[in-house]
């Protein structure tokens, strides 16, 4: 049985895609080549050059996850290096996804700089944790000062009919990590791992960086829409957002399928 379950994992991420390339395909087919085309071409070179700039900022930016994942753990490299693996690890983990690209990428890093399995898996771990403490926290924050509109066929089936409700939820996820690591000095056991919350600073420093990171990727993507559509930034992020962890949570290589429906369906 057991030789059977590592193969449930790739047969469900296939079965995700394959799923969310048909829902494209139906979302996309009242429109021709001709007419993507001509969309693409009004795109002015300005704003392709304000996409670059910001996709510099943005790598720029995530070098502070790998930064802080060495304090949280209590190591240390020079600059130059934890820049190279974040750029390669980011890379290749937007490409390949986080476990087929990102994780294997560090590990071989890391792992040549003296680094322990131990201390790659806790490093890992906290790469994690700042992603989705600065994903919850940013969403919580949005949800709540600007609600976003959600389509009728997807309100219908939420249980929760006000979305600033989920916002403070969201919201109070990413705190509760906060407060944690105010309060817990001691390592703690999770599914059997030893973990350690970092000092509140770090903590602090997580939110900030992760949700920075999101901002400026989504600025990346917004400056090329359209102007006509009408949709103000803070109206396209919740949407980004939403997509971005879509990505994450269903481990499709590149996002390819999954990241595009989700923006056309909520945009």
């Amino acid at each position: 049985m057991k030789k059977y379950l590592r193969y449930i994992g790739p047969l469900l991420i296939s079965a995700v895609f394959l799923l969310a390339v048909y829902l494209l395909y139906h979302k996309l087919k009242s429109y021709s080549i001709a007419q993507i085309r001509e969309s693409l071409n009004q795109i002015s070179s300005g704003r392709i050059a304000l996409s670059l700039a910001l996709m510099v900022v943005n790598y720029m930016i995530l070098v502070g996850y790998d930064w802080l994942a060495l304090k949280a753990i209590h190591k240390s490299l020079p600059l130059p290096r934890v820049g190279l693996v974040s750029f390669v690890g980011q890379a290749v983990s937007y490409n390949f996804g986080a476990l087929l690209g990102g994780t294997s990428v560090r590990y071989r890093f890391y792992s040549a700089w003296g680094f322990s399995l131990s201390d790659i898996v806790r490093l890992v771990l906290m790469l994690a944790v700042t992603f989705w403490v600065g994903a919850l926290g940013l969403c919580g924050v949005i949800f709540m000062v600007a609600p976003p509109i959600i389509p009728d066929e997807l309100l219908v089936r939420m249980p929760l009919k006000d979305v600033r409700i989920l916002g403070v939820i969201l919201f109070a996820f990413a705190c509760s990590y906060l407060a944690l690591c105010f309060f817990i000095r001691k390592p703690v056991h999770i599914f059997g791992k030893e973990f350690v919350f970092p000092p509140p600073r770090i903590a602090i420093a997580q939110a900030l960086v992760a949700g920075v990171d999101i901002v400026a990727a989504a600025a990346c993507m917004y400056v090329l829409l359209p102007s006509d559509m009408g949709i103000s930034f803070i109206d396209f992020l919740p949407s980004y957002l939403m997509a971005q962890v879509a990505v994450v949570l269903t481990h499709i290589p590149g996002g390819v399928g999954v990241f595009e429906l989700v923006i056309l369906h909520l945009t």
